[in-house]
């Protein structure tokens, strides 16, 4: 199915909402989590620190959002 075939289909459509709106409730607790682990001290915080350059705490939300929100959607 192309994309434009795809952009029509009702379920393809339903599916993109749906995510979006999860996407939108869950950020404020990414947010939240990232809030969490800056004030944390190095060695309480939940997850390893990142050998990456350092991001935001917006960009650490959406960063966890994106990553785990499409284990969500799959059925």
């Amino acid at each position: 199915m192309s994309k434009n075939d795809c952009q029509r289909h009702s379920s393809c459509v339903t599916a993109r909402r749906d995510y979006w709106l999860l996407y939108f409730l869950c950020l404020p607790l990414f947010l939240a989590a990232a809030l969490v682990s800056r004030v944390l001290p190095a060695r309480w915080r939940p997850w390893p620190p990142s050998t990456r350059t350092a991001r935001s705490i917006f960009g650490e939300a959406r960063a966890a959002a994106d990553a785990y929100l499409p284990y969500a959607m799959m059925s």
